[in-house]
């Protein structure tokens, strides 16, 4: 018999994260990937390791999370999907399955990841679990003008968790705004990556200018100081939404080019 081609598979998914500890597996507590790696164990009988392309924090939710997997079988993608999809818990959905090319992985392929933070500022019953709800008022003008630094490249060691693992806190915005419509308003942001906590301790900061805690120039010198000590308070994560992963080569080659000239500069300071 011939033997089976592994395959790759490349999939789009979607999360409640409420009950979650995260995308990732951890030793205690519920993970997307653990449920979806589960999910593959009961349909092939063997262990399966599925890669995301972002590390979703505990609560944090997901309509866009990209992932892939390798596997030798006779499925197609759209019988996978359905496999899938019978298999995985209500609080998770694969809204799309296709194969990839060998080299593709989810997460160091990416070029760019887009999230949303929500905030609704009145009493609600439905959608709860994906708002924060902030009565307070917000000037919106302050918050703008705060938003308008954040493009571009720059490092956001203060308004991120600490992380002694990564090599560097620089992170390229291609694009930030603020919006407000009544009594919702919303936070969209697209890096090539972001660090723990960073979208959280932005709308946290986002947050103390609109309510005149903070200027927007101290918004400005607290992201250059670098100084984790300095940053407010992180937004809840239930809030907070992956909504895209994507994969463009001239965003990749912009960033990549950016890193590059970063990585010379620190090696010439040393």
């Amino acid at each position: 018999m011939t033997a089976l081609q592994q395959q790759r598979f490349r999939l789009v998914v979607e999360y409640d994260g409420t009950d979650f500890i995260g995308w990732q597996i951890q030793r205690n507590g519920r993970s997307v990937q653990g449920e979806m790696e589960a999910a593959l164990h009961r349909l092939f009988q063997r262990q399966v390791r599925v890669h995301g392309a972002g590390r979703t924090d505990a609560g944090v939710h997901a309509t866009g999370q990209v992932a892939h997997f390798d596997l030798s079988c006779r499925m197609d993608a759209a019988t996978m999907m359905r496999a899938l999809n019978a298999e995985c818990p209500t609080d998770i959905t694969v809204r799309e399955v296709g194969e990839a090319e060998a080299d593709f992985h989810s997460r160091f392929s990416a070029s760019s990841r887009s999230y949303v933070y929500t905030i609704v500022h009145q009493r609600i019953s439905l959608y709860r679990r994906h708002q924060w709800i902030l009565y307070a008022d917000l000037d919106h003008d302050a918050i703008r003008e705060a938003v308008s630094v954040l493009r571009g490249t720059h490092d956001f060691t203060a308004f991120s968790k600490r992380a002694p693992d990564i090599a560097h806190h620089y992170c390229h915005v291609f694009d930030a705004a603020w919006e407000h419509h009544e009594q919702l308003s919303r936070f969209h942001i697209t890096a090539n990556r972001f660090l723990q906590g960073m979208v959280r301790a932005l709308v946290g900061g986002l947050v103390h200018a609109g309510r005149h805690r903070m200027t927007p120039d101290e918004f400005v010198s607290l992201l250059a100081s670098r100084d984790r000590a300095r940053a407010p308070m992180l937004a809840p994560a239930h809030g907070l939404v992956l909504t895209a992963v994507r994969y463009d080569a001239a965003e990749y080659e912009v960033v990549r080019a950016i890193m590059d000239e970063l990585r010379m500069a620190r090696e010439m300071e040393e």
